[in-house]
């Protein structure tokens, strides 16, 4: 035998409405335990130039998501609440061709979180890195890149080039 409920609405001891429902099957998430936010994504309105041996922060000056104002809308992710949080980021090279093309996320300024690397010839490759990391609230997240191509190169734009992310529930 089958059971049936029927509700719009699921709420905790206190009152709290922790999902709701529209009565046509689409539920939405009202506890912030249960949500994958704050998120946000962003990409490059225009190309970098980002010169021969330098580790340089890179800026994406659109923001695509950002409900939760968790992104400066240049180059800065600010962590609201301690948690682990998914990252994703990545760079496309824009016509310019072999050694090192590394990309990677910095946090506080200090410290190397996680790093991706392309040792080719292509001009127009993209590299990229993700990272699921345990941040505090406060702490401040960027995407840096690291050439040695010999001269200063330009990065590709919109989306080839983001920064992404968001607190994984749990």
């Amino acid at each position: 035998m089958a059971s049936i409920i029927k509700a719009n609405q699921l709420q905790d001891f206190g009152g709290n409405s922790i999902l709701t429902s529209d009565g046509a099957g689409v539920v939405t998430p009202n506890a912030s335990g249960i949500k994958n936010t704050p998120a946000f994504s962003a990409k490059m309105a225009s190309g970098q130039s980002i010169a021969n041996g330098t580790h340089t922060t890179l800026v994406f000056g659109t923001e695509t998501y950002d409900p939760d104002n968790v992104f400066d809308g240049t180059s800065t992710f600010t962590v609201p609440s301690d948690g682990r949080y998914y990252l994703f980021g990545q760079s496309g090279r824009q016509g310019w061709g072999s050694n090192r093309f590394l990309i990677y996320f910095y946090k506080n300024g200090s410290t190397e979180l996680s790093a991706a690397e392309t040792i080719a010839s292509g001009q127009y490759q993209t590299t990229a890195t993700s990272a699921v990391v345990d941040l505090s609230s406060g702490d401040t997240v960027v995407v840096r890149l690291y050439q040695d191509n010999g001269s200063t190169q330009t990065t590709s734009s919109g989306d080839r080039s983001t920064f992404q992310g968001y607190k994984l529930i749990g």
